[in-house]
């Protein structure tokens, strides 16, 4: 139950995976309530990278530029310093800018597996790099 109540939670996220699949141009497969976006077709390990990191760039993106507004407004229209004084005076419109910036950023969180799956990519991306050639080293060297 649990896990099915979480897929419905991560619904947004997984529309921004699909939006970026939309993006590059690839088709996809995705279910409401589902944990996952299925791929249909193959595709680059950059391609992969950025459907993984998407969403993190969308909502983590999203609350910087809310947060960097509301602290500018903050600091212009000089509210109170003290929280409690500030909940009273500031108007609902800057509260809700706080509150909106606060829950993309927890929200973002939702990400963390792909965090982590984007590295394991960028990992096996650089295992797969051609050795180097000690050859090439050894014309460099120079003799005693």
């Amino acid at each position: 139950m649990l896990w099915k109540i979480d897929g419905y939670l991560v619904i947004p996220h997984e529309l921004l995976h699909v939006l970026a699949y939309r993006l590059i141009g690839k088709k996809c497969h995705y279910r409401l309530g589902d944990h996952f976006v299925r791929s249909l077709e193959p595709h680059s390990w950059r391609s992969k990278l950025f459907v993984l990191l998407f969403p993190l760039l969308v909502t983590g993106g999203t609350a910087l530029v809310l947060m960097a507004l509301w602290f500018a407004l903050y600091v212009w229209i000089r509210f109170p310093v003290n929280p409690i004084e500030y909940f009273q005076v500031a108007p609902f419109w800057h509260q809700a800018l706080w509150f909106a910036s606060v829950f993309l950023l927890l929200y973002s969180g939702s990400a963390i597996y792909d965090i982590v799956f984007a590295c394991r990519l960028l990992m096996q991306k650089l295992r797969q790099q051609p050795p180097d050639h000690p050859q090439q080293q050894q014309d460099e060297r120079k003799g005693p």
